[in-house]
């Protein structure tokens, strides 16, 4: 619960700035995505019986962008991962389907080389809203990087497709005897329009 207070406390925060940053000449821009993307669970310890297969992942969101200036912007958002995870008994055939679901939250920094390219890179804020899962709890801070390519029509609206990768929880806000770590990448698919 204090996971979801902490969240909806956050991106209020963030609509009221980025609300009242458009009152100046500073431009702002809001955009949905998917995407589909491959994951990657660290090993576990020795000491456990369980190992993890990531099969599938998917990821949805909203994207917000603020420009400062002619090439540089910072970038935010929220969004829900989901996770198909094969638990696998050691030593047996045993194996049991679940899953694992994150929201998270994303600063970064946004560096533009032209009006159709851009990287990106900053912190990423996410929070594991599986309690019971076997899996280490991923809640912490992570990294994430990516590449974009967009495509911007006259009247605001633009395409992007934005490939990434991130590394969650290198710092765990609960640390945990299970040190496993997640890695993702993949491509996302949005839809913005600039204010």
């Amino acid at each position: 619960m204090r996971y979801k207070i902490g969240i909806i406390t956050v991106v209020f925060l963030l609509l009221g700035h980025f609300s009242q940053a458009q009152n100046s000449d500073k431009k702002i821009s809001v955009g949905l995505f998917y995407s589909l993307s491959k994951a990657k669970l660290g090993e576990v310890s020795e000491q456990s019986f369980l190992d993890f297969s990531m099969k599938k992942s998917s990821e949805v969101g909203i994207n917000i962008v603020y420009d400062l200036e002619n090439s540089f912007a910072l970038e935010s958002g929220l969004s829900y991962s989901l996770f198909d995870v094969e638990q696998i008994v050691k030593s047996t055939n045993d194996t049991t389907n679940t899953n694992l679901s994150l929201i998270q939250i994303p600063f970064l920094a946004r560096f533009s080389f032209s009006d159709y390219v851009y990287i990106n890179g900053g912190l990423l804020f996410d929070f594991d809203m599986n309690s019971t899962s076997a899996i280490a709890s991923q809640t912490g801070v992570g990294l994430m990087a990516g590449l974009g390519l967009m495509y911007q029509f006259s009247s605001g609206l633009s395409f992007y497709a934005h490939p990434y990768i991130k590394a969650h929880s290198l710092l765990r806000f609960n640390p945990s005897e299970e040190k496993n770590k997640l890695f993702d990448y993949g491509v996302k698919l949005g839809l913005a329009y600039q204010f």
